[in-house]
């Protein structure tokens, strides 16, 4: 509703119709993907000429995963390897000391989060360990009463590896990860940063770790998975030149590509669950425009059932439902139920963010109470996230309180 006027004129011959997909799962839509993608090789096309296109990087794992598998190189832009990012390593690393107690894992984690062994400590550890013939865990167990080690959580964190090594004896995978990522302070740490990306990361880790345990069955154990991970750090297949290129959407904006799949294309994913105002869901559907306008030759759109990261249902989105059916190539026909489904939920979603954005009562300036922070002085209002920036007498830092809060203007 809020573009600008123009029209596009098309210079080249009408081709196939966009093609759409909807699968049963993430896993089910990635491998159809890289199917379609070996029937385009097969018949000559580069895979150079090939690009996956997303909202979110998180989104990125079980394309990787079915990639690999099928052998088809590829090259993340604007991005790392899912399980190159950071936070996927730290939590390896957590899972891997556990299983092997070995001396790389030990020096990734033993400061992550903080706990005030930083470089010289690590120096002495290596030292300790050389001198003495023994791994860097064992040297740490040997040498905890050295009065080097005072004023640090070097005990608790020798007691916090133990206590997970005895729970993962008996615990599915799934449960040790969870354990690690809470009992070492791990997503707490990220909360306070306010990683929301390697959050979102994590989630998925979670949720590639239970596809493996539902694929392998009851006799998947910690090194078995350990030993699946590391599977997906190789990426040697085929010419270093020619590989399918993934990136998001934001990163493909100004250039085109012959074959474009735009992939996960459900609500909550694309468009955004963090979308709050009817201006930003329009953002949202520009955004989707220029994803689908990257496309030179073919267009693909595939979305998946199941669940997203923050344990909502998966619907396909308003921007797959909003097309004429007519101009889409339909893989298999929308389940009915399905889609009534998404379309109450679209008309919910509009319904919410209608009310949100509804103008405050409050305004930039105003003096207010909060029955916690006390007195402060409204210095921002932020539309987008539905929310008044407060700087509290008695706080350094300003604070961000949502309008629904009930706040007494003073």
């Amino acid at each position: 509703t809020s573009r600008i006027e123009k029209d596009l004129v098309p210079v080249k011959e009408h081709g196939r119709k966009v093609v759409c997909h909807h699968a049963g799962a993430a896993s089910e839509e990635a491998s159809w993907l890289a199917g379609e993608m070996a029937r385009l090789h097969a018949e000559g096309v580069a895979y150079r000429e090939m690009t996956v296109l997303y909202r979110a990087h998180y989104i990125t794992r079980s394309i990787e995963e079915q990639l690999l598998k099928a052998e088809i190189p590829y090259t993340i832009y604007s991005g790392v390897q899912f399980f190159a990012r950071r936070e996927i390593k730290d939590a390896l690393s957590y899972l891997r000391l556990l299983a092997y107690r070995d001396d790389l894992s030990l020096l990734r984690v033993v400061n992550v989060p903080k706990r005030n062994i930083g470089q010289r400590r690590r120096k002495f550890l290596t030292e300790y360990a050389e001198e003495h013939g023994l791994t860097l865990y064992e040297a740490m167990q040997a040498s905890i009463e050295d009065p080097i080690w005072k004023g640090t959580q070097a005990r608790a964190f020798l007691k916090l590896v133990d206590d997970l090594a005895e729970v993962s004896t008996g615990a599915s995978v799934s449960e040790v990860l969870a354990e690690v990522l809470d009992r070492s302070g791990y997503e707490a740490m990220l909360r306070t940063e306010g990683s929301q990306a390697r959050l979102d990361n994590l989630a998925e880790l979670k949720q590639s770790v239970r596809e493996y345990e539902v694929s392998c069955g009851e006799e998947a154990g910690l090194t078995d998975y350990l030993a699946h991970a590391a599977l997906f750090t190789n990426q040697d297949a085929g010419d270093p030149g020619d590989k399918v290129r993934l990136m998001t959407v934001h990163t493909a904006k100004g250039l085109e590509f012959p074959y474009v799949f735009l992939v996960a294309l459900n609500e909550g994913v694309f468009p955004s669950r963090k979308t709050r105002t009817p201006e930003a869901m329009e953002e949202e559907r520009r955004l989707a425009f220029v994803a689908m306008t990257r496309a030179e030759k073919g267009l693909y759109l595939s979305d998946a059932e199941g669940l997203n990261i923050d344990g909502s249902m998966r619907y396909p989105s308003r921007f797959i439902l909003d097309i004429d059916p007519a101009l889409l190539d339909f893989t298999a026909p929308l389940p009915e139920r399905l889609v009534r489904a998404a379309r109450d939920f679209v008309r919910a979603s509009a319904r919410r963010l209608s009310r949100q954005a509804e103008p405050p009562a409050l305004h930039e300036g105003d003096r207010v109470t909060h029955r916690v922070f006390g007195d402060g002085t409204i210095v921002a209002i932020d539309h987008e996230k539905g929310a008044y920036v407060i700087h509290f007498d008695e706080l350094a830092t300003n604070r961000s309180i949502a309008f629904r809060v009930k706040l007494q203007k003073i």
